[in-house]
């Protein structure tokens, strides 16, 4: 009697007054084969933004998080790849400007001017200038509505909110429900409008992870997080659903050709041919021309490198040791013979 098991009868399921239940017509079950068959996930941006997902890059203030997702808006737009990277859907998009337009109309001008666009010429990228409030189930639907009947030159393939905390006003960001609620509303429009949604947020106090509960982080596709590392920006996968992350990109922002604005740049095709930023080639000038003979202990290198933060200097060091110009022989550290050109 242990082993045998009892079905329930509809009426035990339902109540007694359904007794012949009926069930939507797309209820199925797949066996593992016919699972087989369903499409793979797909990249809106090769293994960088998921298709039809709900992304979030995070950084501190002034990290260039609005560079970052106005160059990738132009990419998507026209053209092949972004930052190395194949775009595979190209599309018009979205920018929901919910703390300031004028701010990202410098970012987008850059933007464009570095893609050798004309100022002039309309390629699909949209600013909605007004804040939507994600939290609120009437302003995410008329949202949706709005630009369900709107006519764009290519499919609408990404809308972008910047920034999170704008959008949610008034919320608890370490709340679960009040982040459930926005991420479930992004995921409405994701779904019902068949596009990828990229929220722009911040990190915490202590710059390790985004702000705020992390149900943000179980609802996200995609996690992107953003560090100032010296002179230059690592952008780093710390979450790709259906994927393996993508592999670090190091950037540096660079002034765009009429010094109006800023682009974000691959490090490697801006700084010298070390590779190496220009904090880290002061600290190696400084332990080579200052300690050239007996080298230096850490501490006695980093007093000379009176102009260099304390952490920009600990991070330069590591880099350079590890990078082989700088060497660690017992508590001193001496140039290699790994000049730099």
């Amino acid at each position: 009697m242990s082993g045998t098991v009892t079905p329930l009868r509809a009426e035990e399921i339902f109540g007694p007054e359904v007794q012949d239940p009926t069930f939507p017509d797309s209820w199925r079950l797949l066996d593992d084969v016919d699972l087989m068959h369903l499409p793979d996930p797909q990249f809106l941006i090769d293994q960088i933004i998921q298709r039809k997902g709900v992304g979030v890059v995070y950084a501190p203030s002034g990290a260039g998080k609005t560079t970052f997702v106005a160059g990738m808006m132009v990419a998507v737009a026209t053209l092949p790849e972004w930052f190395g990277s194949a775009v595979h859907h190209r599309g018009s998009s979205v920018y929901v400007a919910t703390e300031d337009p004028q701010g990202f109309k410098v970012r987008l001008r850059a933007a464009k001017r570095a893609a050798c666009i004309p100022l002039n010429r309309s390629i699909g990228v949209y600013t909605f200038p007004e804040p939507i409030d994600l939290r609120d189930p009437v302003s995410v639907i008329r949202f949706r509505l709005f630009l369900a009947q709107t006519e764009f030159p290519q499919p609408l393939e990404l809308i972008v909110v910047d920034t999170y905390a704008a959008a949610t006003p008034g919320s608890s960001e370490n709340s679960s429900e009040d982040t459930t609620i926005a991420m479930t509303h992004a995921q409405q429009w994701r779904d019902l409008l068949g596009v990828s949604v990229i929220l722009v947020h911040h990190t915490n106090a202590g710059g390790s992870k985004e702000r705020g509960h992390s149900s943000m982080r179980g609802a996200a596709d995609t996690m992107i997080a953003m560090t100032p590392v010296d002179d230059v920006i690592h952008v780093e996968c710390s979450k790709q659903r259906n994927a393996a992350p993508f592999d670090k990109l190091i950037l540096k922002l660079t002034p765009d050709q009429d010094g109006e604005g800023c682009v974000l740049r691959l490090a490697s095709d801006v700084l010298p041919c070390s590779g190496l930023t220009p904090t880290q080639v002061k600290a190696y000038a400084i332990l080579r021309d200052t300690f050239a003979a007996d080298g230096a202990t850490k501490s006695e290198w980093q007093r000379t490198c009176q102009d260099i933060p304390e952490r920009s200097f600990h991070r330069a060091c590591k880099m350079l040791v590890e990078r082989g110009f700088v060497k660690l022989i017992g508590t001193h550290f001496r140039v290699s013979g790994k000049a730099i050109p």
